[in-house]
């Protein structure tokens, strides 16, 4: 099995979590790859679901029960026992990359990388367990809502869905991940920090191959 290195990147709805991740898939090496927890949602029609809270005529999309976990977890597992079909090689040139460059003195460690994207990624034990950085972007109850309103979802928001299902259900997500996932890095979701998240994820590629456990110290 070829040793990867697995980035967490989780947080609120709307918080930033996709274009981060989009922007490191852009300026990471390009063995990068992209897995997204929202490509797991079992369809409208699904028993797994379960109603919203409040009385809403909804179902409840903010539980792990309304994505079909067993599915993102055999992906993942394909992907980090393969081996890469590139080469590893150093990102392509960009303002991001060459600023950082110097820093790093133009090394990218050797494994290859993957990137899980997902509101409730840390929420499933397993997957928390196997990522070795782990990020969670944070916005307040108003920001999030401005940004969420902006959104049209398939099937849309039925009026009260955030205030009563979104926001509650995203607070004990907020509360159970602080409890039991551990070396979480909280980062403000209105802010770009895929410079210093890309930098992160460049030393510990380095660090870890050169580990013979394969594991970083925290």
């Amino acid at each position: 099995m070829s040793r990867w290195l697995i980035v967490g990147i989780s947080g609120a709805t709307n918080s930033g979590k996709s274009t981060l991740a989009k922007k490191l898939l852009e300026i990471l090496p390009e063995t990068t790859r992209l897995i997204c927890q929202d490509d797991y949602f079992y369809p409208v029609d699904s028993a797994h679901h379960i109603p919203s809270p409040g009385g809403l005529n909804n179902h409840n999309w903010e539980v792990l029960s309304s994505l079909d976990m067993n599915k993102m977890i055999k992906d993942i597992t394909e992907t980090i026992n393969s081996i890469p079909e590139l080469p590893v090689k150093d990102p392509v040139s960009t303002s991001v990359t060459v600023s950082l460059s110097s820093c790093l003195n133009g090394s990218v460690g050797s494994l290859p990388i993957l990137l899980l994207e997902g509101f409730l990624l840390f929420g499933h034990s397993k997957l928390a367990e196997m990522c070795d950085l782990r990020y969670f972007l944070k916005l307040s109850r108003e920001q999030c809502w401005q940004r969420r309103s902006c959104r049209i979802y398939d099937p849309p928001d039925p009026l009260g869905y955030f205030e009563q299902c979104v926001w509650p259900m995203h607070e004990l997500h907020l509360k159970y991940v602080k409890e039991h996932v551990p070396d979480l890095i909280f980062l403000n979701g209105k802010e770009d920090h895929s410079s210093v998240v890309y930098k992160e994820i460049l030393e510990a590629s380095r660090t870890l191959s050169c580990k013979p456990n394969g594991h970083l110290l925290h």
